[in-house]
């Protein structure tokens, strides 16, 4: 984080979250896993994004973009969970699949660097 990131977050209503709450699988009723790093790739449902154009005249006009992406999210799996939760609450964003990929050494660096909390890497 950084020290503007630090003081937006003062100034907000940035509620904290607790990556390592620990959370019970439904399906199979045992504690999901809190110790292993993994890198997952969650491919997002397509939505519309607000993107500001020039008509062919030079006026501004407001309009929808849509927007499909497709995110890495690195962490333990229950850290992906919450951190999941934490998106479809905030932001709305809701999976069309995901899967589990190799983690790099680089990915791992940057986990190390959020001092292991879960990191999300915008795939381009």
């Amino acid at each position: 984080m950084t020290i503007q990131d630090a003081e937006y977050l003062e100034y907000s209503t940035y509620d904290y979250v607790d990556y390592s709450k620990p959370k019970v699988s439904w399906i199979t009723g045992k504690l999901i896993d809190d110790t292993k790093v993994i890198a997952e790739e969650w491919l997002l449902k397509p939505q519309f994004i607000p993107a500001r154009v020039t008509s062919i005249d030079g006026y501004p006009n407001n309009d929808l973009k849509y927007n499909r992406r497709s995110v890495v999210v690195i962490g333990t799996e229950l850290q992906c969970y919450n951190k999941f939760c934490e998106m479809l609450k905030t932001y709305g964003w809701q999976q069309q699949d995901s899967w589990v990929l190799d983690l790099k050494p680089t990915w791992k660096k940057h986990y190390k660097t959020n001092n292991n909390q879960p990191t999300i890497i915008n795939l381009i």
